[in-house]
């Protein structure tokens, strides 16, 4: 096997087992918030604000771990990430009021935050454009992975050992992959020398003369504001409007990570296959079929026909991020990659502190159907953004990839 493959494997699957680790932190406290209310007396509002505060450490420093990223190399940076994450996940664990659980959440999400755009120009700088979505697709399956475990940890073992113990279990396995990236992950000769190189030929404020980095941006802000509702909000959706118990709708909601996982491998093929306007439009495609079937489980359904909804939902719409990452990777030049997705990322996660407390404030004054409607229709329009995303010809303004011209790519 070639070096370079080896190294695009070992780097991919590290860094997806980091992902999967602060999926496992986020979805238990999604489907555990139930418990965590009744420890922490909290009401709707109150566990809203819980589910996203780690949002507000998380969207502070992911533009600036992507810019930091481009000036050093991401193997630094992710380390550093995954080992404030895993500690602050652990210190969750053991929060003794609602005004520590809160500080412990955000400080989880700002190794999150330093972790994820750092982890995502390693796997793009290990890859060239034409197998890139679909090796960022299997990196990103991490996520989902973690999503359905964490989501049925905190469903099946919270109400039976408490929700403690998950974030003690998640927290250790974290620091594991950051000792085994440090360890295994060896830069290569060449890669000090390039990073100085490119920092020097392209000014950041580049970045923001780019049309098409705006409008990826907002475009993944909009579909967050919806997809961050289904997310956290799913499991307590199921249990009120569907009247399932928590066992069920936790499970149930589980399977959005899992069908995810095999959709974002799909998709990714689907899209190296192509060219840039095809990946455009599969990621148009992918939006508004995800909005219709959002929008379908208001629906009077049987369970079956819920979980046919929540499997399709997660099949096509889970994996949207591996598309929007390796389509913003296209947009600029490889000297800018890092700063690209951490902006990107930056602006769409900031949809995450908003979004969950505003459809909990909502829903009390109304219902969680009225705001499953409003997300879908959110999601919808966000596709409109896309239509104006070009590929720019600055985008080669750097020295192309290893193995690439061009023109080929």
């Amino acid at each position: 096997m070639h070096t370079d493959t080896k190294r695009m494997i070992l780097v991919s699957v590290l860094c997806g087992l980091g992902y999967m680790m602060y999926s496992v932190d986020r979805m238990t406290v999604s489907s555990a918030i139930s418990l965590m209310a009744s420890d922490f007396h909290l009401d709707r509002a109150q566990s809203g604000f819980l589910m996203s505060s780690f949002f507000y450490g998380f969207i502070g420093f992911l533009f600036i771990s992507g810019i930091i990223a481009d000036k050093l190399s991401g193997k630094p940076v992710l380390i550093l990430g995954l080992v404030i994450f895993s500690l602050a996940t652990m210190s969750t664990g053991i929060a003794g009021s609602l005004t520590s659980l809160l500080f412990y959440r955000v400080m989880t999400g700002i190794g999150e935050g330093v972790f994820w755009p750092a982890a995502s120009l390693e796997v793009a700088n290990v890859t060239t454009e034409k197998q890139r979505t679909t090796v960022m697709s299997l990196y990103w399956m991490g996520y989902p992975i973690g999503g359905f475990l964490g989501t049925w940890l905190g469903a099946m073992l919270g109400p039976v050992f408490g929700w403690r113990v998950v974030f003690y279990v998640a927290g250790g396995m974290g620091l594991l992959v950051a000792l085994a990236y440090a360890i295994l992950v060896k830069p290569k000769p060449t890669e000090k020398k390039t990073h100085q190189a490119h920092r020097a030929s392209l000014p950041l404020k580049q970045l923001f003369r780019n049309p098409s980095v705006l409008l990826m941006a907002l475009y993944y802000f909009l579909l967050l504001s919806g997809w961050w509702i289904v997310l956290l909000w799913a499991p307590t959706f199921l249990m009120n409007v569907k009247h399932l118990s928590i066992s069920v709708a936790g499970t149930i909601a589980s399977l959005l990570g899992l069908a995810g996982a095999l959709g974002g491998l799909v998709t990714g093929r689907l899209c190296d296959k192509g060219n840039f306007n095809r990946k455009r439009a599969i990621l148009i495609g992918i939006t508004l079929l995800s909005s219709l079937l959002m929008a379908a489980m208001v629906l009077n359904m049987p369970v079956y026909a819920v979980i046919v909804v929540i499997l399709l939902l997660g099949f096509l719409g889970y994996p949207v991020t591996p598309l929007v990452i390796s389509f913003t990777a296209e947009l600029v030049p490889q000297a800018l990659r890092g700063s690209a997705i951490g902006f990107v990322m930056n602006i769409g996660m900031a949809a995450g502190g908003i979004s969950p407390v505003l459809a909990g404030y909502f829903a009390d004054i109304y219902s969680l159907s009225t705001v499953w409607w409003v997300a879908a229709c959110v999601m919808v329009f966000s596709s409109l953004m896309l239509l104006g995303v070009q590929k720019s010809p600055a985008a080669y303004s750097s020295p192309a990839e290893p193995g690439l011209s061009p023109s080929k790519q």
